[in-house]
């Protein structure tokens, strides 16, 4: 999604043939992983989108259209001081990544910058550099939000870095962290004989949890909400560090009759596996109608 964002940010001249946009396209191999992703949840095809990119930078660069650096930004140094250079950036064509979404209600905002931290210390630092400085900010995960909550005119803080997953086949969980998707997990729960309660491949596992509960196909078996978590490290509004399994902790799922705001950045979660056993099997049958259906569900529920 995003780099079919920056193709359309390029082609309605909001922003300019930049250094990292020339090394987006230079740096894609075409090998057609998102196209797998995309298309499955969408039906999107950023493959094509992207050959249509470098086509169209090669044929700048030929002409010689000039190429613009990104203007210095003292705030964006000191990020890279916490995350490394490589992991902030104000370039136009990188910011045009994040200020967008398929949300009709929300125009596009640009953000200062973009930071990707790798740990939950790194996290931690970057909260606390906004808010010394009093940078708004927007926390993102795999960039799949459609409610316009994303957007901020300050620092994006991508968490889609944070890949590490942890099985412990003994105790059926798994850490993992927040950048984590539900692809990622399931994969490495399957490799144990295991399975986790996802939703869709693309989404993050921690920004499910913190977003919807995570609903899913397996809810009515391994439940919803506070069921898919063990415990939950967040990075709160001061930049310090707490879990959910501490005794002075918010509930987030406590019922109260008001919207709540989440409690800070979701840095890790620990969340339970379950068995795959050897007697699970599936079926299709196509249904007339809707009592043909639960009919045969009861007679194979009293059959088993």
């Amino acid at each position: 999604q995003g780099r079919m964002d920056i193709y359309a940010a390029l082609m309605q001249t909001l922003i300019p043939l930049t250094e990292g946009l020339i090394d987006i396209a230079d740096t894609c191999t075409l090998c057609g992983i998102c196209d797998q992703q995309c298309h499955f949840i969408t039906g999107m095809r950023p493959v094509t989108v992207m050959e249509s990119l470098k086509d169209e930078i090669k044929s700048r660069r030929e002409k010689g259209e000039p190429v613009q650096s990104p203007i210095r930004d003292d705030i964006l140094e000191k990020l890279r001081n916490i995350t490394g250079p490589e992991w902030a950036s104000n370039d136009p064509a990188v910011l045009a990544a994040y200020a967008d979404d398929p949300f009709p209600l929300k125009s596009r905002e640009m953000p200062r910058c973009v930071v990707l931290p790798g740990s939950t210390e790194e996290t931690a630092a970057v909260v606390k550099l906004a808010r010394k400085h009093k940078i708004p900010t927007a926390v993102r995960g795999s960039g799949g939000s459609v409610y316009g909550m994303v957007f901020t005119e300050g620092i994006v803080i991508d968490m889609s870095r944070m890949k590490k997953i942890t099985i412990d086949p003994v105790n059926w969980s798994a850490s993992i962290g927040a950048g984590v998707t539900a692809f990622e997990l399931q994969q490495a729960a399957s490799g144990q004989g295991l399975r986790a309660n996802t939703a869709e491949p693309a989404a993050t596992v921690c920004g499910n949890i913190i977003c919807t509960g995570l609903f899913s196909t397996w809810g009515a078996a391994y439940g919803t909400m506070a069921d898919n978590f063990i415990d939950m490290e967040f990075v709160n509004e001061e930049g310090g560090v707490f879990h959910l399994s501490d005794p002075k902790a918010p509930n987030l799922y406590a019922y109260e009759h008001h919207p709540k705001t989440p409690p800070g950045i979701c840095t890790r979660a620990v969340v339970p596996l379950y068995p795959v056993t050897d007697d699970e099997e599936s079926l299709l049958i196509p249904f007339a109608d809707f009592d043909s259906a639960v009919s045969l569900a009861r007679e194979l529920n009293v059959r088993r």
